[in-house]
C-alpha cells in the first residue's frame, strides 16, 4: 500500500547510504548496562545513516522498483524496537505491522539516478513535435537537510520529504544513531556485523558519579544534551560526504545501506547546491537540533561550517538547550549571515505557557523569523503516522493540517511565505476553555478557530490576518471565555 504521491512537478527517488565512521567516538559520559551485563557507552558514533529524497526522470519506471519500505527491514527487529519503544507488547504490535505496516510504502523509486536540471524531464511515450529549442542551463537543485524528532527515523517524515523532493529540492533524511528513534541497525566497526539499537530512557542510563544528575529530570535533560552533541556532529559528517559525492562522483567510504549496487559516477557532477543556501528542518527533537547546530560552532572535526540559508523547526522542544536562548552563532573568522527562522507549532506547544513563553522571546533573537500555530493540530501531525492510517481510522483533519504544513514549509524555503500566508486561512490567538470531565480536574484549553486555520504570532514580513471567521457570533462553538495566554 503506497503512501499519497507527492504533488509536485518531479518524480521522486530514495537511497539510502550509510558512512563508517572510523574510529568509532565516544559522545559524552552517558553509559547503559549492556546485555553481557557490563556497562557500554550509550553514545558511540560509528556510523552514520540518511536517507536521500531527490528528483529523477519519470522513465526511472522501466527499471526502478516504485516503493520504499516504511518499516525498516527485519520486520522482526522493528517490532522489537517499537515494542521498547512504546511499552506495548509484542504480540499486540504483529498483528497491525503484518497486515498493514508490512505493505506501507513510500512513493518513491529506490536507487534511481539522480535528475539534472538541465535534463528534460518528458515521458518517453510522449511524442516530441517539432524540433525542440536547447534547454537554458539551469541552476542545481537546493538542498535541504530534515532531523527527526524522539521516536522518529529517516521515513518518519516521508510525506513531507517527498513533497519537497517532488517541488524540486534534494532532501538529506537522518537516521540519527543516538538512540532516539524506535530501533536502527548500525554496522560495528569492530566486528564488521549489524546490530540492534533500541530506544535509549533516561532511566536506563547510568551516570558517573563526578556528574551532577540526581534526578529523572535532571537525567533526561543531561542525555538530551549529549545526544544533542552527537546529532551535530552525524548531520556535518552526513554534508561533508555528500557534498563529495555530488561534486566529484567519488564515494569514498559512503555506501548504499543494503549494500545494493549503485552508479556512483551519475551522483557526481555538482548537480545539487551544497555550496550557499542550504536548509534546514526538524520536528520536536528535530526542532531542537536545528537550533543546537545554527547557536553552536561547527565539531571539531567538520572540515566546512554548512552554509544555512534558512531553518525551519516544526513544533521545537526547547528544553534540552541551554537558557537563555538559543542565539545565532557568529563567528567573526567566517561571517555568514543569519539564516532565516520559521517555528510552526502544534496547538499543544503553544497552549504549554512556560515552553511558549520561551519561543517568543527566542523569536525575536533570529532577524526576520517567523511563527505559527495550526489550530487543531497534534505534535504527530508533522510525521506521516496521521495520515497513513486507512480512512475507516484517519483523522479527517490529518490530510488537511499536512497540506497546511507542506505549503508553509515549501512557501518559506521558496522565499515566497507572504503570497501562501494570504491564501490560507489565517486568525490572531484566541483560547476557549472547557470545563473538566468527569475523569480529570483540569480545565480543558484549546484555540479557537477551524482545523488548518493558522495563527500567526509573528510574521517576517508584513502579514494581514484575516479575522472575520473569529468575529461570527453565530458560532455555536465559540466560547465568551476565550482568552490569550
Amino acid at each position: 500500500m503506497l503512501l499519497e504521491n507527492p504533488a509536485g512537478p518531479h518524480t521522486v527517488g530514495a537511497t539510502t547510504f550509510a558512512l563508517p565512521v572510523r574510529p568509532t567516538r565516544v559522545v559524552g559520559t552517558a553509559a547503559v548496562r549492556a546485555e553481557t551485563g557490563q556497562t557500554a557507552p550509550a553514545l558511540q558514533l560509528e556510523e552514520v545513516s540518511f536517507t536521500v529524497y531527490y528528483p529523477v526522470s519519470p522513465n526511472v519506471a522501466k527499471s526502478h522498483k516504485k516503493w520504499l519500505h516504511w518499516f525498516p527491514r527485519s520486520l522482526r527487529e522493528s517490532v522489537r524496537g517499537y515494542s521498547h519503544f512504546t511499552g506495548m507488547s509484542s504480540f499486540i504490535l504483529w498483528p497491525a505491522v503484518l497486515f498493514f505496516g508490512s505493505h506501507l510504502k513510500i512513493p518513491a523509486f529506490l536507487n534511481a539516478p539522480p535528475l539534472r536540471k538541465n535534463e528534460r524531464q518528458v515521458d518517453a511515450t510522449t511524442p516530441l513535435l517539432g524540433e525542440q529549442p536547447a534547454p537554458q542551463r539551469q541552476p542545481p537543485w537546493p538542498l535541504v537537510i530534515f532531523s527527526h524528532g524522539l521516536g522518529g527515523g529517516r521515513t518518519t517524515y516521508s510525506q513531507l520529504c517527498t513533497h519537497l523532493a517532488s517541488s524540486g529540492r534534494v532532501v538529506i533524511a537522518l537516521e540519527h544513531r543516538d538512540g532516539t528513534g524506535p530501533i536502527c541497525r548500525p554496522r560495528s566497526q569492530k566486528t564488521g556485523k549489524r546490530y540492534s539499537q533500541l530506544y535509549i530512557s533516561p532511566d536506563q542510563v547510568i551516570w558517573d558519579k563526578k556528574q551532577d544528575v540526581h534526578t529523572f529530570q535532571d537525567s533526561r535533560l543531561t542525555l538530551r544534551a549529549e545526544q544533542l552533541e552527537l546529532r551535530r556532529r552525524e548531520v556535518h559528517l552526513a554534508y561533508t560526504a555528500f557534498r563529495k559525492l555530488v561534486q566529484t562522483g567519488e564515494n569514498g567510504d559512503l555506501q548504499t545501506v543494503d549494500e545494493s549496487p549503485l552508479d556512483w559516477a551519475s551522483w557526481g557532477g555538482n548537480w545539487v547546491e551544497c555550496d550557499k543556501n542550504v536548509s534546514l528542518v526538524g520536528h520536536s527533537f528535530g526542532g531542537a537540533t536545528v537550533f543546537s547546530i545554527l547557536s553552536n560552532p561547527p565539531p571539531e572535526e567538520a572540515a566546512l561550517r554548512i552554509p544555512v540559508s534558512h531553518g525551519v523547526a516544526l513544533d521545537p522542544w526547547l528544553e534540552p538547550l541551554p537558557a537563555p536562548g538559543p542565539e545565532p552563532f557568529a563567528d567573526q573568522e567566517t561571517p555568514l549571515q543569519h539564516p532565516k527562522l520559521m517555528i510552526i507549532n502544534a496547538e499543544g506547544f503553544t497552549l504549554w505557557k512556560d515552553h511558549f513563553k520561551r519561543i517568543e522571546d527566542v523569536v525575536p533573537t533570529w532577524p526576520g523569523s517567523s511563527l505559527f500555530t495550526i489550530v487543531g493540530s497534534r505534535h504527530v501531525s508533522f510525521s506521516d503516522f496521521p495520515v497513513m492510517l486507512p480512512m475507516p481510522v484517519r483523522d479527517s483533519t490529518a490530510r488537511p493540517i499536512m497540506d497546511v504544513i507542506k505549503t508553509l514549509t515549501l512557501s518559506f524555503l521558496d522565499d515566497d511565505l507572504p503570497g501562501a500566508v494570504g491564501k490560507l486561512r489565517t486568525r490572531k490567538l484566541e483560547i476557549e476553555s472547557h470545563e473538566p470531565r468527569f475523569w480529570t480536574k483540569k480545565v480543558q484549553r484549546k484555540l479557537y478557530g477551524r482545523a488548518g486555520d493558522v495563527v500567526v504570532h509573528r510574521a517576517g514580513f508584513t502579514a494581514e490576518v484575516d479575522t472575520q471567521a473569529e468575529a461570527d457570533p453565530d458560532d455555536p462553538g465559540r466560547r465568551a471565555n476565550g482568552s490569550g495566554l
